[in-house]
């Protein structure tokens, strides 16, 4: 996953401004209008000091970045980094960004050191355990009141005429080269499970064809189960 990852930095990209380079729904103007809908939800959700899990090329730092008054960027692919680097100087976002490198399991965040988290796109490369590694994560590193946004892959009606729920997906980059990822679909009702899973509150800002986002925050005054 991690050499899929550093090798598509140059062209991810192209997955929100072009409708290419996934492996599933072949109308390229889904993805085109749904990502723009995400980064209205992104601008709007932005405050404080916030950090980007998989935060990868950067591609919705310009969304959330005005919104900010500190940014961290986490991610394991030192190539997505270097994408993410080239946006802040472009920016101007230096004294504000700090950009880390590291293993997203094998990583000690500090506790409460974030008003916001923005997790684009990683939850559906987990496994279920990891997906609960994931939440737990989230309410250490996240301030009393913090909130999370989740972007990621919906399993919508469409997408099941091309995909499986869970699967290992065969993926082509622009030079021809090969290679397999894990992919794991959430739909509504994985949504609405994991209030009881992982005791927070959510709300679902968009679920289309291609993408989901949804917001939520921990229920901290409650025994976790």
């Amino acid at each position: 996953m991690l050499r899929y990852y550093d090798e598509r930095a140059p062209e991810y990209e192209e997955a929100y401004v072009l409708g290419t380079g996934t492996a599933s729904l072949p109308d390229p103007n889904v993805f085109r209008t749904e990502a723009a809908l995400l980064e209205r939800i992104v601008g709007r959700f932005a405050r404080g000091r916030l950090v980007d899990l998989a935060c990868g090329t950067g591609y919705w730092l310009p969304q959330y970045a005005e919104h900010c008054s500190g940014i961290t960027a986490f991610d394991q692919s030192e190539r997505m980094l270097d994408e993410f680097r080239t946006k802040v100087t472009r920016l101007g976002l230096g004294e504000r960004c700090r950009v880390v490198a590291g293993d997203f399991f094998g990583y000690q965040f500090d506790a409460a050191a974030f008003d916001c988290a923005l997790v684009g796109f990683f939850l559906s490369h987990l496994i279920e355990a990891q997906e609960k590694l994931l939440f737990d994560a989230l309410e250490h590193m996240l301030a009393p009141s913090g909130r999370f946004l989740i972007l990621d892959s919906a399993y919508s009606a469409d997408r099941a005429r091309f995909n499986a729920k869970v699967e290992r997906q065969q993926r082509r980059l622009n030079d021809g080269t090969r290679f397999e990822i894990y992919k794991r679909y959430c739909d509504r009702r994985d949504i609405a499970g994991w209030a009881g899973q992982y005791n927070v509150t959510t709300a679902i800002e968009h679920f289309g064809t291609a993408f989901y986002a949804v917001s939520g925050t921990f229920n901290r005054s409650s025994l976790r189960p």
